[in-house]
């Protein structure tokens, strides 16, 4: 039995209306999946609403026509934000799509003194552009009904500006302790240095802001590794698999 297809459709979902689709999931719809009229498709509109739709006249004037709402995944009780050094190419892409997948609430890309990749005005848009689609890609794989807010890329200092309250704030480090990892958290702000890691002077400010560093183990790993072994981590200790009640 055939999965049905899932779409994030940018629109509001109420039952019994006609909606265009949008370019981007009429062309997956119509040129990459060929469905036909009258096949049902399940629809989110990346708040945690999800419908299930029917599509109408594909092709020529592309409608989805939305149906009664649907048992959305939930989201993991832990709140996670990602603040994650750039790095190079297909190794962030995979950041962004893995930890969708896992469930992360916000990404914060940003550039560091060692980051290779250096981003001027326009190429941050267009990369968080690039971005957002892949974090639309894996809700729709996945199941996620929620997208992640994704910032703007901007540098370390601004990221650390507005970090919410009360959170369990955590640095990945070579030489931090795995003692960092056994305390409560509800929500977890987890910062990844790019290749080459943060700086002396990038570890002080996050220190200064609450980080505690700590280590996955005695092996180095490649920073996109890191980071979603660490949040993986952080899902099976307090959220996604936590033992409740």
């Amino acid at each position: 039995m055939s999965r049905t297809p899932r779409i994030y459709v940018d629109r509001p979902l109420l039952e019994g209306a006609d909606i265009d689709p949008g370019e981007r999931a009429e062309k997956h719809l119509v040129k990459v999946l060929r469905l036909r009229t009258g096949a049902p498709v399940t629809v989110f509109d990346g708040r945690g609403h999800e419908h299930s739709a029917t599509l109408i006249a594909p092709g020529r004037a592309t409608l989805l026509r939305i149906g009664p709402p649907v048992d959305a995944v939930p989201e993991s009780a832990l709140g996670i934000c990602l603040i994650q050094g750039i790095s190079r190419g297909e190794r962030m892409d995979l950041v962004i799509q893995k930890a969708t997948e896992l469930g992360v609430t916000e990404i914060r890309p940003v550039t560091t003194r060692r980051s290779v990749v250096k981003l001027d005005e326009k190429r941050r848009d267009r990369k968080l552009d690039h971005w957002r689609s892949i974090a639309i890609s894996a809700c729709e794989q996945c199941g996620r009904a929620t997208l992640p807010t994704l910032r703007r890329p901007g540098g370390l200092d601004e990221a650390l500006t507005d970090l919410p309250p009360d959170t369990t704030r955590l640095m990945l480090e070579a030489h931090g302790s795995p003692r960092a990892l056994v305390s409560e958290a509800d929500r977890l702000v987890l910062l990844v240095g790019p290749e080459g890691g943060l700086s002396e002077a990038e570890k002080k400010t996050a220190l200064a802001k609450g980080f505690q560093p700590f280590t996955l183990g005695p092996r180095v790993m490649r920073t996109e590794t890191a980071a979603l072994v660490a949040l993986a981590v952080a899902q099976t200790l307090w959220g996604d698999f936590r033992p409740r009640g």
